[in-house]
């Protein structure tokens, strides 16, 4: 099973991810993660090393990869996986998870790659900005080319439906 998850920041990408992993016993993996080298300092792979990790991860049985990103370097997650979940969720909603995430940092009930200011969440709200804006436009193109492959979250309700429907394919 080969599973791409997309929403804005804070739409709960990770966290589904992680649920999928755990249910279906597939490694997942981050598209920040194949943006980003994360070591002492963070350093942006360049385009040719993006494009061979991600051809390392596609290139696997099964995967469950979750991110942002929908650049052209992206563009075989989309098209190599049998199901794409877009976490498209209220406005309302991504605000109050990227609110409560901050506070679970500054209390370090989580850990957080980034510094926990309030700069940062102003950043994440402009992200999410910039998703509706650039990104939707491009993933409703997207899912008009492969409807099928296609299942979308709409309220945070739904998600353990999507869970139970996944669980319930047979896809090889």
């Amino acid at each position: 099973m080969k599973i791409r998850i997309i929403g804005s920041v804070g739409s709960g990408k990770t966290t589904l991810a992680k649920k999928l992993s755990e249910m279906e016993g597939i490694s997942y993996f981050e598209t920040d993660r194949i943006v980003w080298k994360r070591e002492q300092i963070e350093v942006r792979r360049t385009d040719s090393e993006k494009n061979e990790l991600l051809k390392q991860i596609i290139n696997q049985p099964n995967w469950i990869i979750e991110g942002v990103h929908i650049e052209p370097w992206a563009m075989g997650s989309f098209t190599q996986a049998d199901i794409i979940i877009f976490l498209d969720l209220p406005k309302h909603q991504i605000r109050y998870q990227l609110i409560k995430r901050q506070i679970k940092q500054l209390l370090r009930i989580e850990s957080a790659h980034y510094p926990i200011r309030l700069k940062m969440l102003k950043q994440m709200f402009y992200w999410d900005n910039l998703f509706d804006s650039k990104t939707k436009p491009i993933i409703q193109n997207k899912r008009m080319e492969e409807p099928q492959k296609w299942l979308t979250i709409k309220k945070k309700s739904e998600i353990k439906k999507i869970l139970q429907t996944i669980s319930n394919r047979d896809i090889v």
